[in-house]
């Protein structure tokens, strides 16, 4: 659960505080494990942190700012409340400092670290709080999934981004976070109804999880496969499409796949870790075995694909290669499935709806399975779908498409704000049949 708490600061009018930096943003999101307060600032800082023990609060003064007085109230099981106040200055020439509190409910550890600029983020200042007396360990317990690996495949479910990293971003504000974990959510039920397939998420919430760690998440629960799931995005509103990534030891197989990579990489930087460590992460030295599990993926990622355009009636982009620091180091078969363009309008209108996210997941399900060489006879998750979807052939126009379905063209262009009042509809477009 995603929980944002905005605090507006006002600006000070003087001339004197012009070179100040300003806290402009407070908020935290919750994870299993921690809990993040992110603090957004106009520039760069020195700061003091602190802790006091009666009553238990993490004392943040920032040097050389502005800020107003604020106080929230946030009671959950960790955090009590969070404050800001301004120390003011003596005179004109000196320094204003902004103090920010975080009243806990029973002292805890914490991690605190500065990020710089990075793209349409700001200087951050990111306080990671343990929740007390949560142990960092899985859901199900090394002796369960030995027992699991005896009558099942595990299979790991990520859903990428997540928490501060919202990923790409749709014309109408859909963003990739939420529409992947929502696909990722589906593709684990239709496993988990499988005797002899067992899946794992990742991340079940809106929080960030650094690359690496999702890389030791699969080892940790011993997965015999790695599915990530993204939405794409282009400079190109135009762009559409479906594609799979796997691994490249030699370089991304064109220039998009290059890009591609370069930008779900950047992750880290985006969601806000410490440093990466490029040792465990980024520069990971393939071996033999990961060779092997390289050739596997290319078999998973083109079953994969060629389910997705045949459920989805997406663009057949195609099986593309490229670095992606979430597919290192791990020697099992694993793909980034780029599902849609999330910054075409049509396709976002269509990640957004939960027939075409089903569809999506039953596809990747399916594909996984015939992989697997398992049968993928099973019953519907939900009831039926209300819809079908259409894609566009030569030849076609909308009243033809009406007859064929025993719809009115004005039904249809009900639940299809793209159709333009001229009702002139294209080759490939997807229409949602009502």
């Amino acid at each position: 659960m995603r929980i944002i708490l905005t605090i507006i600061i006002s600006l000070f009018a003087f001339s004197g505080y012009a070179q100040q930096t300003t806290v402009t943003n407070v908020r935290y999101w919750t994870s299993p494990t921690n809990i993040r307060v992110v603090i957004d600032l106009t520039g760069e800082v020195s700061y003091q942190v602190k802790e006091s023990a009666a009553p238990p609060e993490i004392i943040i003064t920032i040097e050389n700012t502005q800020s107003n007085k604020q106080e929230l109230l946030v009671n959950n099981t960790t955090i009590r409340q969070i404050s800001v106040s301004q120390e003011k200055a003596a005179s004109l020439t000196n320094e204003n400092t902004s103090c920010i509190k975080i009243g806990l409910t029973k002292k805890t550890s914490f991690n605190m670290f500065q990020l710089k600029k990075y793209q349409d983020k700001p200087v951050r200042l990111v306080i990671d709080i343990n929740i007390p007396d949560v142990k960092k360990a899985l859901p199900v317990s090394k002796k369960e999934i030995e027992r699991i690996k005896q009558r099942a495949k595990i299979v790991v479910i990520d859903a990428g981004h997540g928490g501060e990293d919202p990923g790409a971003i749709g014309p109408s504000g859909l963003q990739e976070k939420d529409v992947v974990l929502s696909i990722a959510r589906k593709l684990a039920d239709y496993f988990n109804q499988k005797q002899n397939v067992r899946a794992f998420l990742t991340r079940d919430g809106d929080y960030f999880i650094p690359l690496g760690e999702r890389v030791k998440l699969c080892q940790q629960y011993e997965g015999d496969m790695f599915i990530s799931i993204h939405a794409n995005a282009s400079y190109k509103e135009s762009a559409r499409g479906s594609s799979v990534y796997v691994l490249s030891t030699e370089g991304a197989s064109n220039k998009a796949a290059q890009l591609l990579a370069h930008r779900e990489n950047m992750a880290d930087l985006i969601g806000g870790i410490a440093r990466v460590d490029n040792d465990t992460v980024a520069g990971i030295l393939m071996d033999l075995s990961q060779t092997y599990a390289i050739n596997e993926s290319i078999g998973l990622a083109k079953f994969t694909l060629d389910n997705i355009v045949s459920y989805c009636h997406t663009v057949f982009i195609g099986v593309e290669r490229a670095g992606f620091a979430v597919l290192k180091s791990i020697d099992v078969p694993s793909v980034l499935v780029e599902t849609a363009f999330i910054s075409n309008s049509k396709e976002e209108k269509l990640l957004a709806t939960d027939e075409f996210q089903e569809l999506m997941a039953k596809a990747i399900y399916e594909a996984t399975l015939k992989y697997l060489g398992i049968s993928s006879s099973v019953v519907s998750l939900r009831s039926p779908s209300r819809y079908k979807y259409h894609v566009v052939k030569d030849g076609e126009t909308l009243w033809s498409i009406s007859a064929m379905y025993d719809k009115s063209a004005q039904e249809i262009k009900k639940f299809n704000a793209d159709i333009p009042p001229s009702e002139v509809i294209f080759v490939g477009q997807t229409l949602i049949i009502p």
